[in-house]
């Protein structure tokens, strides 16, 4: 994984529309975003600039539009910020994330089983080691 400025708190939502969306336009990121973030085209635009100069979106300006998509993987990027959150917030104790996260949220019966399973497969890699 190669290392990528991170992104800050809101270039994490235009980078979540463009992955979700796939390319759009100006307008397209402005309207997917207006209810949550209520952002003037103006601040969108400022955070798209600084999202080309990191390498995190790139412009197709081929068409009647400019299209901003994402260039940067989405799995690879969430792991790379869930690793630096590890290491600056709860200086890499996992257990002390985890347990955080799930005593702050409420979880489903389904969400439950899901962990019990991500354990237990954790537990079987360990034992083949």
């Amino acid at each position: 994984m190669n290392y990528r400025k991170g992104l800050s708190e809101n270039e994490w939502y235009i980078m979540q529309v463009l992955w979700e969306r796939g390319p759009a336009s100006l307008r397209e990121i402005c309207d997917a975003l207006q209810e949550k973030k209520r952002w003037t085209k103006h601040a969108v635009t400022s955070f798209l600039k600084r999202m080309l100069e990191k390498g995190a979106v790139g412009i197709d300006e081929t068409g009647k539009l400019n299209q901003y998509y994402a260039v940067w993987n989405r799995e690879e990027t969430v792991q790379e910020e869930t690793a630096s959150i590890l290491d600056r917030v709860y200086h890499g104790n996992l257990l002390y994330m985890v347990s955080n996260a799930v005593r702050e949220r409420e979880l489903s019966p389904e969400d439950i089983a899901e962990l019990k399973s991500i354990l237990e497969q954790a537990g079987e890699k360990r034992d083949e080691r």
